[in-house]
């Protein structure tokens, strides 16, 4: 077993916690090494070697970030990707939410001993002939600015910290105007978010697609129209309980390909997994079915939080 490990991860944690993690595998007599990353993207040809060389089992030690690069490694490499297991130390932990035996540290070095695998879905986005994966979801919208925010912020607790990133974006967002097509539905119009979830939440506690599977083959899509600040503000409460579908200016879709993007040429700002990248073009978003097995404790992968 390889544990990639980011060291940044939630502001210095994932240095702080290494020690931890060691006498936690060691202590369950698991046979395992430890890499860390030196830098963004580093995670991504990590994840690729260790596949390559096969190794069984590739462990992401950090936050959604990690996990996403660590995907895209495992996904990209030659052959048959390792199974991914999980230790979370990030800020948000989306992802770890629907794997069940991982929401914490102390379950998931227990689930790394005895756990079971799982096959998941994993999102495919492709534009300007680059392809990219993630594992919880892609976005556009007032979502592009909160992750900016994010980065500029010094540290707080996950849902706090996107609260204060989506109030600041608040404060000079404008509605883009996007096209949009989901299977063979097609649509246009000025949004505010637009999700394509193959789970639930983001930001760590807001239910965009409270109903998404990350195992059931199917995108789930969230579309905010352009609203005003004070049907915004009401409306924030109803995402966080994942209350939200059905209320005016918000539709929800189910779909197995999405391709969106701007009207007018300007460049296309989105985001993977709270990664932020820019099409010149369309952005055509599919899954790739069960094709990566997680480490979990159960075998029902679901939304509801682990």
């Amino acid at each position: 077993m390889r544990v990639i490990l980011n060291p940044a991860a939630r502001h210095g944690a994932g240095r702080r916690l290494r020690p931890l993690i060691e006498r936690e595998l060691e202590s369950r007599r698991l046979e395992f090494d430890i890499v860390e990353t030196e830098g963004p993207g580093h995670a991504v040809e990590l994840a690729r070697r260790a596949a390559d060389a096969s190794v069984a089992r590739v462990v992401a030690a950090g936050g959604d970030g990690t996990v996403h690069e660590v995907a895209n490694g495992l996904m990209s490499a030659s052959g048959a990707p390792p199974s991914l297991g999980l230790i979370p130390i990030g800020t948000g932990n989306d992802f770890v939410k629907m794997v069940p035996g991982t929401s914490s540290r102390a379950q998931a070095f227990e689930t790394l001993a005895s756990g079971i695998e799982k096959p998941v879905d994993v999102g495919v986005a492709r534009w300007d002939d680059r392809t990219e994966y993630f594992m919880n979801a892609m976005g556009t919208g007032i979502d592009v600015e909160v992750v900016r925010q994010m980065r500029r912020s010094g540290w707080m607790p996950g849902m706090m910290i996107y609260l204060a990133a989506l109030m600041r974006a608040l404060v000079n967002f404008r509605p883009i105007p996007v096209r949009l097509q989901i299977d063979e539905l097609d649509s246009s119009g000025s949004i505010m978010i637009l999700a394509v979830c193959n789970g639930p939440s983001i930001g760590g506690a807001f239910r965009v697609c409270p109903q998404a599977r990350p195992d059931d083959g199917v995108l789930d899509v969230c579309v905010v129209s352009e609203l005003p600040l004070h049907r915004i503000l009401r409306v924030v409460p109803r995402v966080l309980r994942g209350t939200h579908e059905g209320q005016p200016g918000i539709s929800m879709h189910r779909g197995t390909r999405v391709r969106l993007g701007g009207i007018g040429g300007d460049p296309f700002p989105f985001q993977l997994d709270g990664e932020l990248r820019e099409a010149n073009g369309d952005v055509d978003v599919s899954l790739a079915a069960r094709q990566l097995n997680v480490v979990c404790n159960s075998p029902a992968v679901s939304g509801r939080k682990a």
